[in-house]
């Protein structure tokens, strides 16, 4: 919204702007670290039998979501640590192609993690984030307390 406000404000057309909006749709990630599959077990997101695995391997899933909206298992790994580095790696491989026009970093009651995120990000881009925001109830019910993610949008 924040560069399609500045479009509008910098004189572009409707026409040029829902063409630059559609490419930004395509050029927006978000990446959730989430910190367990419960919420995501009792939304019905993820099965039940699906869920229990992740618990007793004690997978770390991060979600992310596809190109009609819908939420999917992004990648996994087997601690909240090595989770989070992996957000950080896969926004690091978007960097090395792409400049990252700007990025928001989101937590459900995880400041820490907002934080170690904001840290990173800002030391990758050179830029603070447009905010750091603690989620919506909603989405904290779908993801669970403790998530942590970084949304960008890329040129």
């Amino acid at each position: 919204m924040l560069r399609t406000a500045q479009a509008i404000e910098n004189g572009f057309s409707h026409t040029e702007i829902v063409a630059m909006t559609e490419k930004w749709i395509r050029n927006t990630r978000i990446y959730v670290s989430v910190k367990t599959l419960k919420y995501l077990v009792r939304g019905g997101r993820v099965s039940a039998s699906k869920g229990l695995i992740a618990r007793i391997l004690n997978i770390n899933p991060i979600v992310s979501i596809d190109e009609t909206g819908k939420a999917v298992l992004f990648d996994r790994s087997f601690s909240r640590k090595a989770n989070m580095e992996k957000v950080m790696s896969h926004v690091r491989k978007i960097n090395d192609s792409h400049k990252i026009w700007n990025y928001i970093v989101l937590h459900a009651n995880s400041k820490k993690s907002a934080y170690w995120f904001s840290e990173k990000m800002e030391k990758l881009t050179g830029m603070k984030p447009v905010s750091v925001v603690n989620i919506s109830p909603v989405i904290g019910a779908n993801a669970g307390a403790g998530a942590a993610s970084v949304a960008l949008l890329y040129d």
